[in-house]
């Protein structure tokens, strides 16, 4: 009698796991991207796991956003539809052959970033023409203003966020282009919050996504989730969001000086 009660329990048990699988969508993103997403542990944590969240608890599906490695191996896991979701992307033509998108969610903003209390009247990219600009080696900011950088502005590039900012700091540079939240997160790493400020015009933005394999057996809920996250960036949540994780990450660096 025992014997048939343990194996009943053992039975549910595994049931039980089977029915959670079935209802849990593994999802991953950038291990270091606040507040869109980063890893804190064994998780990948943030806005975009906040959001998917949401929108997927509404249909009663559980988001596991873990930690899963390098992108190479990321992007192996979607193909072969071992990971559901990215909860923050680009789009991009390549991701597109393997990835279903989302309808976007916000902006990850480009900015010129200037030394506090030296601004300069900024609403278009020709207002950057004359002055010594700088930025980081690799980084790209969509075809038209990478071609506009190459063929108009006077630009220096360095290998580390603190180089440039120390070339505004010096007066050897009128300005730096960053994203935004990147740029922010350095300077609160350095110490210089108080130092820098950025001009309010955006000097491009690209958009984050939701992505899901086109593998992933959760592919079908993609209008349900795209009707949530219209409404989660229309009523404000989306915002407030961004503003909750970007507080909390640079807390956690003002912690640890």
């Amino acid at each position: 009698m025992k014997f048939k009660i343990l194996i009943a329990f053992v039975a549910f048990i595994l049931t039980a796991n089977l029915v959670y699988a079935a209802k849990t969508i593994i999802a991953t993103g950038h291990p270091e991207y606040p507040p869109v997403m980063w890893q804190e542990g064994d998780n990948i944590v943030g806005v975009g796991p906040e959001i998917v969240k949401m929108a997927f608890g509404e249909i009663g599906i559980t988001v596991d956003s873990k930690f899963k490695g390098s992108w190479t191996q990321v992007q192996e896991g979607i193909k072969e539809g071992a990971i559901d979701m990215m909860v923050g992307i680009y789009m991009t033509a390549q991701y597109k052959t393997f990835m279903n998108y989302s309808v976007p969610y916000m902006k990850d903003p480009v900015v010129i970033f200037v030394e506090k209390d030296k601004t300069f009247p900024y609403k278009k990219w020709d207002d950057l023409i004359g002055k010594k600009g700088t930025t980081t080696i690799g980084d790209s900011f969509g075809k038209e203003f990478d071609k506009f950088i190459a063929g108009k502005l006077t630009i220096s590039r360095f290998l580390k966020a603190e180089d440039n900012f120390n070339k505004l700091l010096s007066a050897e540079a009128d300005y730096f282009i960053s994203a935004l939240y990147s740029g922010l997160v350095e300077a609160e790493k350095l110490g210089i919050s108080d130092k820098i400020e950025y001009l309010p015009a955006y000097a491009t933005a690209e958009m984050f996504y939701i992505s899901i394999s086109k593998e992933s057996k959760f592919i079908r809920y993609l209008p349900q989730i795209n009707e949530k996250i219209e409404k989660l960036v229309k009523d404000g949540t989306v915002d407030k969001l961004i503003d909750e994780k970007m507080k909390y990450y640079l807390e956690g660096i003002k912690g640890k000086r």
